[in-house]
């Protein structure tokens, strides 16, 4: 019976596990490639037939450290919502499988040159071949294959169904039945000369097949979205290993002597790569050189190895015959640390570290699984204004025995991160300024302590330098072979992407320029002198939010657009990268797919359009999409409406604003979902909006800036008008009964709009609210609210203006809130008690960050239904209790009481 319960609760944890991270059931599929010239290159694809769960409505969650991810599954009453492909003939062919309505399913054969779309075969001929073969129940239009191969030469079809594999002539329909096994290659990932050098992006779950083909051992990285590395361990000659990943992740290989012998970014499907003894270029093997973690004790080539006793720095020789004191400043409080040989090994570079205040948050669960007393969990947590932690800048000349302390700031924000120049003596390192108004690239001769800055950036207001998640982009990129940077910036008013010569400091030019914002750098190929990124904006015609995708060179000329369609985009590269199927939609529309040839960004041929008629057939309407000016009356808001299914336009409905303000990127959706957006607020009798106010992320500067010393604006003043404007278009929308709840930074939203905005903004939800700057992390609030802490966090916190209130606040909080420590929430509360304020409250017992799990959202729903729709909150006591023990036996409570009795005598 153990043994059955623990495996149901294992389940049940795996089953927690991926909902919250937002991948489920992923459905496999291996591509394989078909020959030409009369031999199979061949290939496999498991072709899952299982069908997904229908959709679950999404949460909407804001991807941030403010507020995390909700999760989506895909439902299997969109059609064609997505293509497999799966590439041979030297990548200038590729097959798919279309799976529709009522269980059928075609097969589609794609030649990209000619752009020439048509079914993989006769589907009726090949049936009835096979039921000519012996086989039962074969309907045309739902054949079981399961893996499937092209030899285009001679027009000859290999496919499996169960265990049996066939070979079909297409000229006759002749088949015979293979005795061996279906061969099982699968095609190599993107090659070393065009894999980009970090992770760009988390696509679907997928995985790489790594074949160490060398005669020595040899080592796998996993680069991360900054470019560094961290080890999945050693394959030995021969061996072979499936490596989970993800779409978009960067994968290095590297021989015993740490030479790159392999670099692939995985795609979409599972792909294999084979590790073979030829090495990358030469422009990767300089630049890894270079760039990889150097020994921290040991001297490469030397004779020293280095070491800290009692916090300082010594040497010792590598026959442990000298031992020699360096430094005599370190102590148990400013202790040397991150020792780094310079590669000319004449210098050892060491940083005297004193730390902050490392003060810590508490967290009180009240309510332990295993009963007994409370328990108490403390941990270090950085709030506006504490003293980082600060590294200190430390030279010894190892031949000479001497330390130099260069003239330098010492840096109080993240750790040093070196990266040496060819010279083997100079390195550079980038330095935040606390407040986020200045960023360098500082450069440091090691031998002099010399030092300048290669880039010197300012502002007035922020530097968009952390929490920059939603931006696939490294600020910094350098270009190893011609010591260049390609430097992302705002300083024009748009964040773009300048060419900077690392030996003049000086801007070569300026690649992109325009009224449009840079997302992501995807690929930065040096050798072409192309940067290939995402943008958004550059279309005028088309919400300046949708993602395209671009190639342009080093000097600005050359601009390609690879996308073109109304929508947001995503690409698959074809394996050899000179096709792209894209894949576009919008809220209000289903996804396109089209073939576009990379060379210039031209469409080859439509492919396909989503079929949504079985979500028409059950009366699903999407969102509409919502545009109208904001404050300033010249920039365009946007916005999406949700509406009730049955709704009847000579009635009136109450307005509920989802809210989430964070700087750190904007949250209308823009991809179209199946899902009833909102669906529990719009069958209760809602109309509910979300919008993007001034102060979040993917617009100018300008209007990001707005957010600067300011929380409390949360784009307020275009929310209204926005929501005016709606009404005043749709008469059924209530202006006069608007309601908002939100989360974490959308908690500090939807109870400000009852503090600041009283006059509009009537009933407010406020979960896990970071309800004052300066009682939430300092990263976070730095970046936006400024640094030293000043009056412009008293102007935005809600306890300073609890006074305030207006209307009906609810405020919900998990006390176990490992992200906004839930004292915020309850500080609220005590000012608001002194101020002699109605409110509700819900705590959480054992709960983290978020809106109090389905508890919590049914109790907003109630909340908001009740002050708004005037609806009498339903007597969920009078319902019976659920078949649990822990419930239905009041002994459970004594006996839980009885522990703590225990455990206090």
């Amino acid at each position: 019976m153990k043994s059955t319960l623990d495996k149901a609760m294992i389940s049940l944890v795996a089953v927690v596990f991926i909902l919250s991270t937002g991948r489920c059931n992923p459905i496999w599929n291996r591509a394989f490639i078909g020959g030409t010239e009369g031999s199979i290159q061949t290939v496999w694809s498991i072709v899952n037939d299982e069908k997904e769960d229908d959709a679950v409505l999404d949460t909407n969650m804001a991807i941030s450290p403010q507020q995390r991810r909700g999760f989506r599954r895909s439902d299997n009453r969109v059609y064609k919502a997505g293509i497999t492909p799966h590439w041979f003939a030297d990548n200038m062919h590729f097959w798919y499988r279309n799976d529709l309505r009522a269980g059928l399913r075609e097969f589609i054969l794609i030649d990209a040159v000619k752009g020439v779309r048509k079914p993989a075969f006769d589907h009726e001929r090949l049936a009835n071949a096979l039921k000519s073969a012996g086989m039962t129940d074969v309907h045309w239009n739902r054949l079981p294959i399961q893996d499937l191969a092209f030899r285009l030469a001679d027009n000859t079809l290999y496919f499996r169904i169960g265990e049996n594999s066939w070979q079909c002539d297409l000229e006759i329909y002749k088949l015979q039945k293979l005795d061996v096994p279906f061969p099982s290659e699968v095609p190599s990932a993107i090659s070393i000369d065009i894999a980009p050098r970090a992770s760009t992006r988390t696509g679907a779950e997928t995985s790489l097949t790594f074949v160490n083909r060398t005669s020595g051992e040899v080592e796998l990285f996993w680069l991360d979205a900054a470019g560094g590395k961290h080890s999945y361990g050693k394959l030995e000659p021969g061996e072979e290993r499936q490596q989970h990943t993800y779409a978009g992740h960067v994968w290095r290989i590297v021989d015993s002597k740490g030479a790159i012998l392999s670099m692939s970014q995985a795609e979409d499907y599972p792909t294999r790569v084979e590790i073979t003894e030829s090495k990358g270029t030469d422009a990767l093997r300089r630049m890894e050189g270079r760039q990889r973690n150097r020994p921290r004790s040991e001297s490469s080539g030397g004779r020293w190895k280095a070491f800290v006793r009692d916090g300082n720095v010594f040497i010792r020789s590598n026959d442990n015959t000298i031992e020699i004191q360096l430094s005599h400043d370190g102590d148990s409080h400013q202790s040397y640390g991150m020792l780094e040989w310079a590669p000319d090994l004449k210098t050892l570079v060491a940083f005297r570290i004193e730390p902050g205040d490392q003060k810590e948050v508490h967290l009180i669960e009240s309510s332990p699984k295993g009963g007994g007393r409370a328990v108490l969990h403390s941990r270090s947590y950085d709030l506006p204004g504490d003293t980082f932690t600060a590294y200190e800048l430390n030279l010894f000349n190892v031949g000479q025995k001497t330390q130099l302390k260069p003239d330098m700031d010492r840096i109080d924000f993240g750790r040093p991160r070196l990266r040496w120049n060819t010279d083997g003596h100079r390195f550079t390192y980038e330095k935040i300024d606390r407040g986020h108004q200045r960023f360098r690239v500082i450069e440091v001769d090691s031998h002099t302590g010399n030092s300048r800055n290669i880039i010197d950036e300012r502002s007035d207001t922020f530097i968009w330098t952390a929490h920059t998640e939603n931006i696939q982009l490294n600020r910094v990129n350098w270009i190893p072979d011609s010591n260049e940077i390609v430097y992302a910036s705002e300083r024009d008013g748009w964040r773009h992407l300048y060419l900077i010569d690392a030996e003049t400091a000086q801007i070569k030019n300026q690649i992109t320029q325009g009224q449009f914002v840079v997302r992501a750098i995807d690929r930065i190929d040096q050798e072409q002198r192309q940067v290939w990124f995402r943008a958004s904006g550059m279309n005028p015609e088309q919400d300046p939010y949708f993602i395209h995708y671009y190639r342009i060179n080093f000097d600005g000329s050359g601009l390609v657009a690879l996308t073109e369609g109304d929508g947001d985009h995503t690409i698959q590269y074809s394996p050899d990268r000179a096709y792209i199927i894209d894949t576009y939609s919008r809220v209000d529309t289903p996804p396109v797919h089209e073939l576009r040839r990379v060379s210039n960004g031209r469409l080859v041929c439509e492919l396909e359009k989503a079929d949504i008629s079985q979500l028409e057939d059950e009366g699903r309407q999407p969102p509409e999409v919502f545009v109208t000016k904001g404050r300033d009356g010249k920039t365009n808001i946007w916005g999406i409406i949700c509406r009730p299914t049955n709704l009847d336009p000579e009635k009136k409905y109450p307005i509920v604003e989802d809210i989430y303000a964070g700087p750190q990127s904007a949250y209308v959706p823009k991809r179209f979902s199946s899902s009833r957006r909102y669906a529990l607020l719009t069958d209760l009798g809602f109309i509910v909006v979300k919008i993007d106010g001034m102060g979040t992320a993917h617009r100018s500067k300008a209007f990001h800036d707005i957010c600067w010393h300011n929380l409390k604006d949360a784009g307020f003043e275009d929310r209204i008008l926005w929501i005016k404007s709606a009404a005043k278009k749709y008469p059924y929308m209530d202006a006069e009964k608007v309601g908002i709840y939100g989360t974490s930074a959308g908690g500090q939203n939807a109870a400000g709009a009852l503090l600041f905005h009283p006059e509009f903004y009537k009933v407010a939800v406020a979960s896990c609210g970071c309800h004052d700057n300066r009682m939430d992390k300092a990263s976070w609030n730095e970046q936006w609210m400024g640094y030293p802490v000043g009056p412009q966090y008293t102007e935005s916190s809600n306890i300073e203006n609890a006074w305030r209130l207006q209307g009906h606040l609810m405020l919900i909080v998990g006390e176990m809130d490992t992200n906004v420590p839930p004292e915020s929430t309850m500080r609220f509360v005590d000012a608001l008690i002194k101020a002699d304020k109605d409110f509700e409250l819900l705590i959480i017992p054992g709960s983290g960050h978020g809106s109090g799990g389905a508890y919590g959202e049914r109790r907003c729903r109630e909340f908001l239904a009740h002050h708004l729709l005037k609806a009498s909150q339903p007597d969920t006591n009078s319902q019976l209790p659920p078949e649990d023990l822990s419930v239905r036996n009041p002994s459970f409570l004594s006996e839980s009481l009885n522990k703590i009795g225990k455990n206090s005598m």
